[in-house]
């Protein structure tokens, strides 16, 4: 087993505890600590989910497509502490693909299982793309709609 850690410039620490298959990952801020468990097959274990962090950029339908090959989805964000968790901070991404959209109805927002969106997180005067943008993307400051065609990264989500 082989620890890691080092410090960066805004007082965190990150230490990473290896295994065989997966290492520890634990970050630390003067506010908060996220201990993550990172799987050398790009899964990451926090909470009570498994997600995977893409690191190549594909379109909305592909991306959805990569997860549910892998028994899951893309990622759905359920609460305030979902959308701007110490987790998703971790991630430092700039935007990424969620599994909300709006394709079957337009402003009909659900989740890729089927319900309906409750809680929203949409920047100041988004979802504004009528029928032209239909998916939706997610930013630390809030989602956007955009093109499903267009390619970002995503984010996986599955229950454990």
């Amino acid at each position: 087993m082989d620890i890691y850690a080092n410090a960066d410039p805004v007082n965190s620490l990150d230490v990473r505890t290896e295994t065989e298959n997966s290492y520890t990952k634990r970050h630390q801020t003067p506010q908060h600590a996220v201990e993550l468990v990172v799987f050398t097959d790009g899964w990451v274990c926090y909470q009570s989910s498994l997600y995977f962090i893409s690191f190549e950029i594909k379109n909305w339908e592909e991306s959805r497509t990569y997860c549910r090959n892998k028994g899951a989805d893309l990622i759905i964000i359920n609460n305030s502490e979902e959308q701007v968790s110490d987790f998703m901070l971790t991630l430092n991404y700039d935007s990424f693909w969620i599994g909300l959209n709006d394709r079957d109805v337009e402003d009909t927002w659900k989740w890729v299982d089927g319900s309906k969106m409750t809680s929203m997180f949409w920047r100041s005067s988004e979802p504004n793309g009528h029928t032209k943008e239909n998916c939706a993307l997610a930013y630390a400051s809030g989602w956007i709609d955009h093109g499903c065609h267009k390619e970002f990264k995503w984010i996986c989500e599955k229950n454990i």
